[in-house]
């Protein structure tokens, strides 16, 4: 959150919330946090505040932010705050193995893999063929490896022999994910606990967010599409398989504070301003109206730098 004119250790900060609007101006005063260690609050002034505690802690704080005017939620007159919440789907995915390449290997720690931008609805819904069963797409990540002497901990076997045949690398093992693009619905929303708080007081936060029929028909549509590829390309064995993980077991969450020109059903406006708060900006995740299939963390990025851009602007020219 930005601009303070006090000094606190940031690792005893812990939750907060945007201080009471001044009034007359319909402003936000500045941040109120709390001690870690101490549990005393604190709090710091600015005339511009920039939210961007990653999606879900940031509509946490932001429902936390409470007030007379905003008694659900600072900005929240649309009642959306926490609504649309989004996520990638990772629950498809695949293995296989491949006979060949028997000299071949990689080195290094392998920061990085293969990814294969989405084909899926592509521009405009597909009206017929597997993509128009479902809407948007996924795009999809690909990686191989050698089993390592690891494969030999639940076998049978002792000595020398043994030993050296666990000490090559043993065949290859190719392996496959969706990241799936999840469609933003009311549903799928965060709340503040009625009853529960953590150990500083603040409301703790309720999600209530799951898969739906398009995610299971996109993850189908994946475990088809990529079995073909794999065979196609000479693996065998090849095994495709839902996880079942539950939502928040992965990455890339988004909504929330969405972004729209209308203020009746949205948070921020173009700038990532809230409507009814105009020196708050929110550019994390929270912001998003729609998750794509790419990561996002670069999105997220540009509309700070675009944001900011806008506010000093906006500060020059004293509208903020």
């Amino acid at each position: 959150m930005g601009g303070q004119n006090g000094k606190a250790d940031p690792a005893a900060r812990r939750g907060g919330a945007v201080d009471h609007l001044r009034r007359s101006e319909g402003r936000a005063t500045g941040v109120r946090v709390i001690d870690a260690h101490t549990k005393q609050t604190t709090e710091y002034y600015a005339r511009i505040i920039f939210v961007n505690a990653a999606c879900l802690n940031t509509n946490l704080i932001l429902l936390n932010s409470t007030s007379r005017r905003f008694p659900t939620g600072l900005g929240n007159d649309s009642g959306v705050l926490g609504q649309y919440v989004m996520f990638h789907n990772y629950r498809g995915n695949i293995v296989a193995d491949y006979d060949g390449f028997p000299d071949g290997y990689y080195y290094g720690r392998r920061p990085t893999t293969a990814f294969m931008p989405n084909f899926r609805n592509v521009g405009k819904q597909e009206t017929s063929g597997p993509a128009s069963r479902f809407l948007r797409g996924y795009m999809v990540a690909f990686s191989a490896a050698r089993a390592g002497w690891q494969r030999g901990s639940g076998q049978a076997g002792f000595g020398a022999d043994f030993k050296d045949d666990l000490s090559d690398p043993g065949a290859w093992h190719v392996f496959m994910m969706m990241q799936g693009e999840t469609i933003p619905k009311k549903e799928n929303h965060v709340r503040l606990s009625t009853d529960q708080k953590d150990a500083w007081g603040i409301p703790q936060l309720v999600t209530s967010i799951g898969y739906d029929d398009n995610d299971l028909k996109s993850m189908q549509d994946f475990m088809t599409e990529g079995s073909e590829m794999l065979d196609k390309s000479g693996c065998k064995n090849i095994r495709p398989y839902d996880d079942h993980r539950n939502p928040g077991l992965d990455i890339h969450e988004m909504g929330g504070v969405r972004m729209g020109h209308d203020p009746k059903t949205s948070m921020l406006n173009a700038h990532n301003q809230l409507h009814s708060v105009k020196n708050v900006f929110v550019t994390d995740g929270a912001c998003m109206t729609s998750t794509g299939t790419q990561n996002p963390s670069i999105t997220f990025m540009a509309l700070t730098a675009r944001a900011v851009r806008y506010a000093v602007n906006e500060l020059k020219k004293k509208n903020l």
